[in-house]
């Protein structure tokens, strides 16, 4: 059959295959929501243009699920390379997030604790994610992700040790303080006896 002949069937509404047709619905679903969202390591639950896209996109990240269906693999890459990521997609998500952010910056931002981008409070990941020892941690991939949007880690010797605090400091001290405040409470202060009036046998 002709190309020809082929494109003026499918303008009749004849369809080749209702996988592939149902995929390209779910494919429309999973731009809308990346559009948005910057990613497509969605939610299970999310949607997009009614449609449930997380619970699709779930299902093809199944393993076999793009088996025989290379071309399905690609239309998804095209439109989010990390689409089904080696990491998790919590990280993913906030990665994602933190792109918006930068790219509405023009640049890399300061992006304190407390900043939040799809009620995900990006600066406390971030820097969590600059600690030496959490850079360390990662994939070489996610710290190169970080590195084209400008987060590179803190030296070592830049982060401050953690304060040790032993067990019980300050509880003996203000055990102690307790029974005189309440004391001073209800009869005023005690002067110290150096300031006391001696008795007069003592003078």
């Amino acid at each position: 059959m002709t190309g020809k002949r082929a494109g003026r069937l499918e303008q009749l509404g004849m369809v080749w295959s209702v996988a592939d047709e149902r995929f390209e619905e779910n494919l429309e679903a999973a731009r809308a929501y990346y559009e948005v969202h910057w990613t497509l390591r969605a939610p299970r639950t999310a949607t997009a243009l009614d449609r449930p896209a997380g619970r699709r996109l779930s299902n093809l990240r199944r393993p076999g699920a793009l088996n025989g269906h290379s071309t399905w693999k690609a239309a998804l890459e095209a439109v989010d390379e990390h689409w089904n990521p080696d990491w998790t997609p919590d990280w993913q998500r906030h990665y994602a997030a933190l792109c918006e952010l930068v790219g509405e910056e023009e640049g890399q931002a300061d992006v304190l604790p407390g900043v939040t981008v799809h009620r995900m409070d990006i600066g406390k990941r971030l820097a969590r994610q600059r600690r030496h020892n959490t850079w360390q941690g990662l994939m070489a991939k996610q710290r190169e992700l970080l590195e084209t949007v400008g987060v590179v880690p803190h030296p070592p010797e830049q982060e401050a040790p953690a304060e040790v605090r032993k067990a019980g400091s300050g509880a003996f001290e203000r055990g102690v303080a307790a029974p005189w405040t309440q004391h001073n409470a209800r009869t005023g202060p005690v002067r110290p006896i150096s300031q006391s009036p001696l008795p007069h046998s003592l003078e």
